[in-house]
């Protein structure tokens, strides 16, 4: 019954958008159906979720000998890098990782190391979302487990490594803005106001969030870290992995409100069918808290969003009970859109202003500086197309941004976005832009 109403929202909302939209929509319907029934038979095994700790690890040792290969000893100053993944995600995955090594019995040695090198690759991450999937996840595996203590106890761990260590990345832990993603939320509301029936189709909402917050086709920041663009071919596609940073709205943009009571449901359903089992439900918790704040289970992945589907699967082999389904989906409706609570209660911000803006001649960079406490800032640099320099400063700090080297001769814009972490409400409307000409 779950997995037919998810069908159901996927498609019914598909079919006025065309061939296309329908199309993609089957084929993520048939693939999530696919990740659940490996899921049932992983079950069925007595495996369990057992050799995603293996393959978490070997993710961990990459993960620390790619960015010892680009950072060297600086490592500690830039977060964790990873030719597939995020370091959001990476984060995520070093809470799963924690979440496994205090639950599952592995060969203790292994045990040991699986827990370490997962609050290792939290910290290095500075991930604030994967530090809420822990605290949440572990929080839930109490209802059954009292080894939830112990992952409640992970995250003070890590952030008390946070405040007593010499790691300036891990500072972010202790700020309250959001990197942006107020911009991306608004802008994603604001599709779904002009399509709430049906959205604009699977795969497709993307387009409409190019370049809010990242480039128009933005790979992943290690690729970004080496130099290496977006290749012109993959430019019209970079809409695919662009998404809402939250699992309800991307759901709203995709399919609609139909689109999204199907999502909730069935979460709420691998919820339900895990309830009693505390690794499962603590796993399945972990992505959904991340799920405020990013799209972990957005499918195809790098396997990040495959694994929950797999779990789901896990899950519904116990079976499930439609009336507590239907209540959780209800908790998960909630808790995915506690962000919004949150930004529609906070006051507004007074408006920041200039204090200077200077590029010195024949240094290669620039430096503004602003008055105004609570804002982000992000700097573009603007021709026929627009890249970003760097990454989001503070802007109630000198900001210092770095021309690319390989810059043609030409006249250019630069664009200094002021982007608000308090209120939905309030657009990222800010602006600073001035010309640049390079001979």
């Amino acid at each position: 019954m779950l997995l037919l109403a998810y069908a159901l929202s996927l498609l019914l909302p598909a079919l006025p958008l065309g061939r296309e939209a329908l199309l993609l929509a089957a084929l993520r319907l048939l693939y999530v159906l696919g990740l659940v029934g490996a899921g049932v038979a992983l079950a069925r095994t007595g495996v369990g979720p057992m050799p995603l700790g293996y393959g978490l690890f070997l993710l961990y040792i990459s993960a620390l000998l790619v960015s010892f290969s680009i950072h060297g000893e600086l490592v500690r100053e830039e977060r964790l890098l990873h030719p597939f993944h995020s370091p959001v995600g990476l984060g995520f995955m070093g809470s799963l990782g924690v979440l496994l090594a205090l639950h599952l019995r592995y060969p203790w040695p292994f045990r040991v190391m699986l827990g370490f090198m997962g609050v290792l690759v939290l910290l290095l991450t500075a991930s604030r979302g994967g530090l809420l999937a822990l605290a949440l996840g572990g929080a839930a595996s109490l209802i059954f487990h009292r080894r939830g203590w112990m992952a409640l106890a992970a995250v003070g761990l890590v952030l008390s490594l946070a405040a007593g260590l010499e790691v300036p990345i891990a500072q972010r832990f202790f700020q309250a803005h959001l990197s942006g993603r107020e911009g991306l939320w608004l802008k994603a509301y604001e599709v779904f106001q002009a399509h709430p029936w049906t959205g604009v189709g699977p795969y497709l909402f993307g387009n409409e969030l190019k370049g809010v917050l990242l480039k128009e086709c933005f790979l992943f920041p290690f690729w970004e870290v080496r130099g290496t663009e977006c290749p012109d071919a993959l430019r019209p596609l970079g809409g695919l992995w662009t998404f809402a940073h939250n699992h309800f709205l991307q759901a709203l943009g995709e399919s609609g409100l139909l689109g999204a009571a199907g999502l909730v449901i069935l979460a709420g359903g691998f919820l339900a069918a895990a309830w009693g089992e505390g690794l499962l439900f603590s796993l399945l918790m972990a992505y959904l808290a991340m799920g405020m704040v990013d799209n972990p289970f957005h499918v195809p992945s790098s396997f990040r969003g495959e694994v929950f589907f797999l779990l789901g699967g896990v899950a519904l082999s116990r079976g499930v009970h439609l009336p507590v389904a239907l209540a959780l989906a209800g908790g998960v409706t909630l808790l995915l859109s506690l962000p919004f609570v949150y930004l529609a209660t906070r006051p507004a911000l007074p408006p920041p202003t200039l204090r200077y803006a200077a590029i010195p001649p024949g240094e290669g960079v620039g430096m503004v500086a602003l008055e105004g406490q609570g804002y982000q800032a992000q700097v573009w640099l603007c021709q026929k197309n627009c890249r970003r320099l760097g990454w989001q400063w503070d802007a109630g700090k000198p900001i210092r941004f770095k021309f690319p080297d390989d810059l043609p001769e030409g006249k250019y814009q630069v664009r200094i976005v002021l982007l608000s972490p308090h209120r939905l409400a309030q657009r990222p409307q800010y602006l600073l832009s001035w010309e640049v000409s390079k001979p």
